[in-house]
């Protein structure tokens, strides 16, 4: 496969994870106003912390998995994305840790907003049908 054709597909991996970090942050926002109208201020800085409990190791996982692209750097494609999986896993517990030690407030919002988050990849296929 040539040069500009690998870029072309890690581009395009690149725009659907994009996509799907934006749909991600604008759940985000509604279940952090949502939060913060039932349970106050204590539900939506809990709310807030599964958001970024969620969206932050998203991000790196999306960065490492799409750097490499093609089928000449396979390993360094399957390299990429175990390390962006592992390092997502690691860092989504200690956000998640961090939270529950410094929260006092309601841990719904904060296990629904992060458990939410997780699942929109679930959807993506729905949620992201035109991928151009």
């Amino acid at each position: 496969m040539s040069r500009p054709a690998q870029m072309k597909m890690n581009e395009k991996g690149r725009r659907v994870a994009q996509r799907l970090l934006t749909l991600q942050g604008l759940a985000a926002i509604v279940l952090i106003g949502f939060f913060g109208i039932i349970f106050g201020g204590a539900g939506a800085l809990s709310a807030v912390a599964g958001a970024i409990s969620g969206l932050i190791p998203n991000s790196i996982f999306a960065a490492l998995a799409f750097r490499h692209g093609g089928a000449r750097s396979a390993h360094n494609v399957v390299n990429s994305f175990l390390a962006g999986e592992a390092l997502k896993i690691m860092l989504s517990m200690v956000l998640l840790v961090v939270a529950l030690s410094l929260l006092d407030g309601p841990f719904l919002p904060l296990f629904t907003v992060f458990a939410l988050l997780h699942l929109m990849h679930l959807l993506a296929p729905i949620l992201l049908l035109k991928t151009n």
